[in-house]
C-alpha cells in the first residue's frame, strides 16, 4: 500500500472537526499538524485527533517538510492568501467552499497552484453525499430525458441551532455572510453539476431580524437560472424558516427535476421518487422509489459528504487525477453567486460569463406567448 499523505488542517474552529475526523479515519492520510493562530485551539485539536504536532502560525506549518496537503478551514477572506502561500511552499491545497470571496482571488489561487504544480480542490461537500450522487446517476441514466425545469432548495432554521449551541461556539460562530454565499452556493453548485452551465441569473432576497437585528446581509433568497441546454430553474435558500421538520437538522435540500420523459423528486426526508415513461409497460409511466444510504429516518453521519470529498482528494493525489471539484470548477459556482448579488443590486437579469469588459445586460425578449417566428 502506498504511503499515506501528510496533512495539516489550518483553522481549528467548528467546521474543522469534520475534516479532522475524516482524516483520522482514512488510512490514506496521516495527520501531521493542527494549525491555528489561537495556540490553545491548535494544541487541543492535535491532542484530540492524534496529530503529531501543532503550530500557531501559517509560516511555521508551511516550513514543515512532512506536510504535503494544506487543508484550509479558514474564514473566507483568508482562503486566497494562505492557499497562495501553501502552493508556493509546494503543498497541495484543499479548501472549504467557497473557493474565495471574489473571482479575482479565485483566479490568483488557481494560477498559483498551476505555477507550482500542486493540486487545488474545493470542498463542495454536497456532490459527495450519497443522495446527490444517486440523483446524478438517475439523470445520467436517462430516466427523465432532457431536463426542462428544476427546483431546488436549501432550507434551515438556524435560529434553533443558535438557541441550542454551546456558549463557547456561539461567541465565535459566523453570522455575517449572506445566505446566498453561505449555503446558496451549495445549491447552485449542485445545479451546475446536475443540469449544466447557466447562461443567465436573476435573484431577489430579503433580510429579517430573526438572526440579529443589526444584520445587514440577506437571510432568505431566490435565484432563477437559465441553462445553456434550455432548462430553467430556481434555487431557494433561507436561514430562518419556521417548520418543525427543520428544527432537528441543518441539511434539508428538496429537489425536483422535470424532463421530457419524466421527473425525479427528492423530498425533505431524502426519499427519491422517479416517474419515467422509459420504464414500465403499456399501462404508462413507471414509478419507483429509492432510499439512499443511510435509510430514511436513520441519522445521517455529519461528515458523510466531507469524508467522501476527502477520500476523493486522497485518491486524486495518489493517481495524479484532477478532482471533480477542482479550482476552475469551483470558480464557476462562485461566479453564479457573484451574478446573483449583482442581479439583486441592479434589479435585472445578469448574463454569464461575467467579464470585466463585456456587457452582461440581457437583451430585450418578446413577451411570453408572443410570436418569435420559430417553434415554441
Amino acid at each position: 500500500m502506498a504511503e499515506p499523505f501528510g496533512v495539516a488542517v489550518f483553522g481549528c474552529g467548528g467546521v474543522s472537526q469534520g475534516h479532522f475526523s475524516a482524516y483520522a479515519a482514512n488510512p490514506k492520510a496521516r495527520l501531521i499538524a493542527a494549525v491555528d493562530v489561537r495556540p490553545a485551539l491548535a494544541q487541543a485539536a492535535a491532542e484530540r485527533w492524534g496529530a503529531r504536532r501543532w503550530y500557531g502560525s501559517v509560516a511555521e506549518a508551511l516550513a514543515d517538510p512532512e506536510i504535503q496537503v494544506a487543508d484550509l478551514c479558514l474564514p473566507h477572506h483568508h482562503h486566497a492568501p494562505v492557499a497562495i502561500q501553501a502552493a508556493a511552499a509546494g503543498k497541495h491545497v484543499f479548501v472549504e467552499k467557497p473557493i474565495a470571496n471574489t473571482l479575482e482571488e479565485a483566479d490568483a489561487m488557481i494560477a498559483a497552484c498551476q505555477q507550482h504544480g500542486v493540486l487545488l480542490m474545493v470542498d463542495q461537500t454536497k456532490r459527495y453525499q450519497n443522495r446527490h450522487r444517486t440523483l446524478k446517476r438517475l439523470l445520467d441514466a436517462g430516466y427523465v430525458g432532457a431536463p426542462i425545469l428544476v427546483r431546488a432548495a436549501y432550507l434551515q432554521d438556524i435560529t434553533y441551532a443558535w438557541a441550542h449551541m454551546e456558549p463557547e461556539r456561539l461567541a465565535t460562530y459566523w453570522k455575517h455572510d449572506g445566505v446566498i454565499a453561505g449555503i446558496g452556493i451549495h445549491v447552485l453548485d449542485l445545479l451546475r453539476w446536475l443540469i449544466g452551465e447557466a447562461t443567465e441569473v436573476q435573484a431577489v432576497a430579503s433580510t429579517s431580524d430573526l438572526i440579529d437585528p443589526a444584520r445587514a446581509t440577506e437571510d432568505t433568497g431566490l435565484v432563477t437560472l437559465r441553462f445553456a441546454n434550455g432548462c430553467v430553474g430556481e434555487a431557494t435558500v433561507s436561514y430562518v424558516l419556521k417548520d418543525p421538520r427543520l428544527a432537528s437538522g441543518w441539511d434539508v435540500m428538496p429537489i425536483e427535476i422535470f424532463g421530457r420523459d419524466g421527473s425525479i423528486r427528492m423530498d425533505w426526508d431524502d426519499t427519491i421518487t422517479v416517474t419515467s415513461r422509459t420504464i414500465g409497460g403499456e399501462a404508462g409511466a413507471g414509478v419507483f422509489q429509492i432510499h439512499p444510504t443511510p435509510p430514511v429516518g436513520a441519522p445521517r453521519p455529519p461528515v458523510e459528504g466531507m469524508a467522501g470529498a476527502i477520500d476523493h482528494l486522497l485518491d486524486c493525489l495518489r493517481e495524479g487525477q484532477q478532482p471533480l471539484t477542482h479550482g476552475e470548477d469551483a470558480r464557476s459556482s462562485l461566479e453564479l453567486v457573484e451574478a446573483a448579488y449583482r442581479s439583486i443590486a441592479e434589479g435585472r437579469p445578469i448574463r454569464l460569463p461575467l467579464t470585466p469588459t463585456a456587457p452582461d445586460r440581457v437583451a430585450d425578449r418578446p413577451a411570453i406567448g408572443a410570436s418569435t417566428g420559430g417553434r415554441a
